[in-house]
């Protein structure tokens, strides 16, 4: 199978999709044994009327001249820090409706599947939970995800945002999960704030009410440095 037309399948799956997707990108990477490349294509931000998807990967093996494929499946980041699916397929047609079934069913991990929620609607779900926490003070007027990882390890992936409160104070958060040394012990998420060049990290045990998380420590972190 041709690379061309594994390209032209991801242009076809993601023009149908009748969304928004922010970048879907190309990258070639050299096997560790360099007997064959990895055609690696990275999707981010897609919004459908249906489903979100913050970020995923696709991974191809195909011929040293990056020509052809070797193999008839691929690998698909179904969670964050590397939790690869593998998936067979038959021809291109095949291939076409894998790729829709997994965006259709957003057969995707946990972790990916509270990030996709989360930038559905980021601005709204912060001001609700921060009014829930009684703090009323501040707004959350935008939120603007910036995906930065084109090439970066997958174990190494931070998912960044910027935010804007009041209209006038501007925090940066990146938010990176480190995987634990003991199955006894919990993996760890990291939520790094940026406010007025300087920076605060927060660590959780779960994305699991990530708003509140978010909106409870820029309250914080503004009562810190204004009040």
């Amino acid at each position: 199978m041709k690379i061309s037309e594994i390209e032209q399948v991801f242009k076809d799956v993601f023009q149908e999709e009748e969304g928004k997707v922010s970048s879907v990108e190309s990258v070639y990477e050299m096997s560790k044994d360099e007997k064959f490349y990895k055609l690696v294509i990275s999707i981010q931000n897609l919004s459908t009327k249906d489903t979100s998807i913050i970020h995923t990967k696709f991974m191809f093996k195909v011929n040293l001249n990056k020509t052809e494929l070797i193999e008839n499946n691929f690998l698909y980041l179904f969670d964050i820090n590397c939790v690869y699916h593998k998936v067979d397929f038959e021809n291109i047609v095949d291939l076409k409706k894998k790729i829709e079934d997994i965006i259709e069913s957003n057969d995707f991990g946990q972790d990916i599947q509270i990030l996709s929620d989360f930038i559905e609607a980021p601005a709204m779900f912060l001001n609700y939970y921060m009014r829930r926490s009684k703090i009323t003070d501040y707004s959350v007027f935008d939120v603007e995800y910036e995906p930065k990882f084109k090439t970066t390890p997958c174990d190494q992936v931070s998912f960044d945002f910027k935010i804007n409160i009041n209209d006038n104070y501007h925090f940066e958060l990146s938010i990176q999960k480190k995987e634990s040394e003991s199955k006894e012990e919990p993996d760890i998420y990291k939520f790094q704030f940026k406010f007025l060049d300087e920076y605060k990290t927060i660590e959780n045990d779960t994305l699991r009410n990530i708003h509140f998380t978010i909106g409870s420590n820029i309250a914080k972190l503004l009562d810190e440095k204004l009040m």
